[in-house]
């Protein structure tokens, strides 16, 4: 059974139909991507499974539970978590207490809230900075208390959005390493959508390709990149069909 099951997923803003009937699954030891040009669907389908967004048809089914009804609160409470693009810290307090928040979906009591907030931020490397305030730090340190945060509320399934953007090279490289020992030390299922396509070969099993709000490609990633319609999607019809006699 797949731990998460999106079927026929649809959600519309007035007259713009942003997502249209997306089905996919992700296994509870699977890492999924999710791709697409830019305004695809992609954060708004993460928002519908997420409980952030009412869907406006279809079902969202987590560890065999209709969740498609319940509140983002609920749905972490379930054991789906999830980053942002970008992370709404609280400005007055420190690192390890903005981990903390994500801790207290479990537990009511601060010094279990802290315990467990010192250990992510230890397995994540950044103990040294539980002290600091979140603008201390640079750009990727960052990233992994947003990450910090999410894994604080013991999911089961992580969704990840964006967390690679305005990383460099070296930066993508080590978050690569640091997923890949969340997926396989913690066992924890992962979804994630990227722009930076190096980090989505190499750390899924599965990727969902998203256009337009529609699904038009799903399978192994070296599969996937060589499909004309995910080649025209991202660059164009010309790199299909060839331009000026070449493909």
């Amino acid at each position: 059974m797949a731990l998460l099951e999106v079927r026929e997923v649809s959600k519309d803003f007035g007259g713009l139909r942003a997502n249209d009937r997306i089905s996919f699954q992700v296994g509870a030891d699977e890492v999924v991507g999710l791709i697409g040009p830019n305004g695809a669907g992609k954060t708004t389908l993460f928002n519908c499974v997420a409980g952030y967004y009412p869907v406006s048809g279809g079902q969202v089914f987590f560890d065999g539970q209709d969740i498609t009804p319940l509140k983002d609160f609920q749905v972490c409470r379930l054991g789906l978590a999830r980053t942002f693009q970008i992370f709404q810290a609280s400005g007055d307090l420190s690192v390890a207490e903005n981990v903390m928040v994500g801790a207290f979906v479990r537990t009511g009591s601060r010094r279990k809230a802290r315990a467990k907030a010192e250990e992510w931020l230890e397995f994540l490397g950044i103990a040294d900075a539980g002290g600091l305030m979140l603008s201390e730090l640079p750009v990727a340190r960052q990233k992994r208390v947003a990450l910090a945060t999410a894994l604080a509320s013991d999911p089961k399934l992580l969704l990840l959005d964006e967390v690679a953007a305005g990383l460099n090279a070296a930066e993508v490289d080590g978050l690569v390493k640091l997923l890949t020992r969340i997926h396989r030390e913690k066992g924890l299922a992962l979804l994630l959508t990227e722009h930076v396509m190096e980090m989505v070969m190499a750390l899924s099993h599965r990727v969902v390709v998203l256009e337009s709000g529609r699904k038009i490609a799903e399978g192994e990633p070296a599969q996937v990149v060589k499909d004309p319609e995910v080649i025209r999607a991202y660059l164009g019809d010309h790199l299909v069909s060839g331009e000026n006699g070449h493909a």
